[in-house]
């Protein structure tokens, strides 16, 4: 949202809970302690990862997604280090790109203990109760809606991807534990 003034835009502080991760293991967003999710844009992933951990302090502008505890950034304020201005994915000249230290075919099971959105509120993800990142098309949310409920066990199959930040499986079936594994086409 590079066209958006952010020193309109409201003021959201918290500590971050958890770093949200995309199928690449960039960094995709924060989950703040008080349940808030922070989308931030991936294009600013190599200039934010670095100076983010979990249990730091961050300010947000942003806009707020209606009815979802969701706001999208368009800057954010790191504990450490300037605020950093989403200027749209094409100013960005150093996109973080590292190689994921595993990139394997898996079967996964686990309890969604959190549903991950994208910017515009829907679900694309979801974060399981040992960390876990599951990431799929929103469409597959819709598709699947009865099966993606917080506290829910799953079963999924994708390609692992493990980074210094975190796990994400990029799920290409998946399915309510002990059914049959369906497409997510």
């Amino acid at each position: 949202m590079h066209w958006i003034d952010p020193d309109h835009l409201p003021i959201t502080r918290g500590k971050i809970a958890r770093l949200l991760l995309n199928p690449h293991g960039h960094l995709d967003g924060v989950l703040l302690k008080d349940g808030t999710e922070v989308h931030i844009p991936p294009h600013l992933s190599g200039k934010l990862l670095p100076r983010m951990k979990i249990g730091d302090s961050i300010v947000v502008r942003g806009v707020r997604v209606r009815g979802k505890p969701l706001i999208v950034a368009v800057a954010v304020e790191p504990a450490h280090g300037a605020a950093v201005v989403d200027n749209g994915p094409q100013a960005e000249k150093t996109v973080e790109r590292h190689t994921p230290t595993k990139a394997e075919r898996w079967g996964y099971s686990g309890v969604i203990e959190y549903l991950v959105h994208g910017p515009k509120g829907d679900v694309h993800g979801v974060i399981l109760d040992d960390g876990v990142h599951l990431r799929f098309p929103p469409h597959a949310a819709k598709r699947f809606a009865n099966v993606l409920k917080v506290g829910r066990e799953i079963e999924v199959e994708g390609t692992w991807h493990e980074s210094p930040h975190g796990v994400v499986i990029h799920a290409d079936h998946l399915a309510r534990a002990g059914r049959p594994l369906e497409a997510v086409e």
